[in-house]
């Protein structure tokens, strides 16, 4: 068992409040996503700003980088400290701000304006958000692993993707509503989606106020980044099933090689009109919901590691839905319907990304020693680097073959992780052989008698 599983109960302080406050936090931060969905409705905005395919997989590489690559500097900020909360807000406010700019832009620009400055302000406002927002990921998980305890951690991500869901009904229903409303002309129609962003950001903001933090046990010192890098190998020597976990996420990452190009496959290729990007997302939403509870059970009666089993298995149905779904309705002649038919491709894209952050967090979770907790985050994430390019590498080979080749390409990729994702050990069987008293070379734990802010 997890050091952590064994705590008794007053070891984890706030559960109660802090499980309302930060579900509230990320359900609205997800509805607010779900107006400028980055899988269905972000790339046929691009395609209308007459954005190339390269530039539709750079958008994606950009948000996956933005996520991943920043967690190692945060790390470095946050390892010694005992109070994390400062460095949740203070980046949640630069990278959240910009949105009104955007909506502004959007909604108070003269239809036919430029679509190249368009184009610019988007791509750089959303790098913006994702490389600050991916600051926010490493205190944000310590703050909940320091508050809910291993035995909750299932319900509590389910709770978040089953609220956020709720939430991005209503969003997806806006969406199709005003992507289809002839009164609202391009690019305003994005504006007011824009404007509905920020209303949830604002909200999610708020929430995050409220947040109450328990002290941590940090390191005597502060680590600087150049000192954090070079003790990447010693921790990974000391910590295999970190390692392995890593190759897990970097293998279930050729997911992405697809994911940004099924909308602009089904607005281009199938000839379907955007305001069905409100039908996708409740696809979506749908999986989420219906598969929440189902992956809250399973982590917190079988542990991560069938969650992340459960997830390699559905995430090569996506690729293969969007291959067969639009062949079939035509042989069913039910071509009248092909929206809802490969809307199925969303679907089990919702269902999988419901349980791919509970278990990819979850199974760090169990892991990571209580002192260097955020050095297990930062290092599971940036060490996932790679899967960065993937949607990059879908817009290249978009360039020389078709998108049905590409989506296979996908299936067999998605499969062939599937098969590593099953070698994974389960963590809480590996804990009792990690030595959580002590941190990696090159690093300093502090005493239990000493902490410093």
């Amino acid at each position: 068992m997890s050091t952590e599983a064994q705590a008794p109960r007053n070891h984890y302080p706030f559960t109660g409040w802090n499980f309302v406050v930060i579900t509230i936090d990320a359900a609205f931060f997800f509805a607010g996503l779900a107006f400028m969905d980055p899988v269905v409705v972000l790339p046929v905005l691009i395609e209308k700003l007459h954005g190339s395919r390269l530039t539709i997989g750079l958008v994606g590489a950009i948000q996956r980088a933005g996520w991943i690559v920043p967690q190692l500097i945060a790390t470095s900020f946050v390892l010694h400290r005992r109070r994390k909360k400062p460095f949740v807000l203070l980046p949640c406010l630069f990278a959240r701000t910009p949105f009104i700019g955007l909506a502004a832009a959007f909604y108070l620009l003269p239809a036919g304006s430029p679509t190249q400055a368009l184009l610019f302000l988007l791509i750089g406002v959303y790098a913006v958000f994702f490389f600050s927002d991916g600051l926010v990921g490493v205190p944000w998980h310590d703050i909940i692993a320091r508050t809910v305890p291993p035995k909750l951690r299932g319900r509590f991500f389910g709770s978040i993707n089953f609220a956020g869901g709720i939430l991005a009904i209503g969003a997806g229903a806006v969406v199709r509503r005003v992507l289809s409303d002839p009164s609202l002309p391009f690019p305003h129609n994005y504006g007011l989606l824009f404007a509905c962003l920020c209303v949830c950001m604002g909200l999610s903001t708020i929430a995050l106020v409220f947040i109450k933090e328990p002290h941590g046990s940090p390191i005597s010192e502060r680590q600087s980044l150049l000192r954090i890098v070079r003790s990447i190998p010693s921790t990974l020597r000391r910590y295999p099933p970190l390692f392995r976990l890593i190759l897990a996420q970097n293998a279930m990452g050729v997911a992405g090689l697809a994911i940004q190009f099924y909308a602009v496959f089904a607005n281009t290729q199938l000839k379907l009109p955007e305001s069905v990007g409100g039908i996708f997302i409740w696809a979506g939403i749908a999986g989420s919901l219906a598969f929440s509870p189902v992956w809250a059970y399973v982590n917190d009666r079988h542990g991560p590691r069938s969650v992340l089993r459960g997830v390699a298995l559905v995430s090569v149905f996506a690729p293969l839905a969007a291959l067969a779904m639009p062949p079939l309705a035509r042989a069913l002649q039910l071509e009248r319907d092909m929206a809802y038919w490969y809307a199925a491709t969303f679907l089990f894209n919702g269902i999988a990304g419901a349980g791919a952050w509970m278990g990819i967090t979850n199974y760090v979770l169990e892991l990571a020693p209580d002192d260097i907790r955020p050095l297990f985050l930062g290092l599971s994430a940036t060490l996932s680097a790679p899967v960065v390019i993937m949607p990059l590498v879908g817009g290249i080979l978009l360039g020389f073959v078709s998108y049905e080749v590409l989506f296979a390409l996908t299936a067999l990729g998605a499969a062939g992780a599937a098969a590593y994702v099953f070698r994974l050990e389960e963590p809480t069987q590996l804990v009792s052989d990690i030595a959580p008293e002590r941190a990696p070379h090159g690093l300093a734990l502090a005493p239990e008698t000493q902490r410093s802010d």
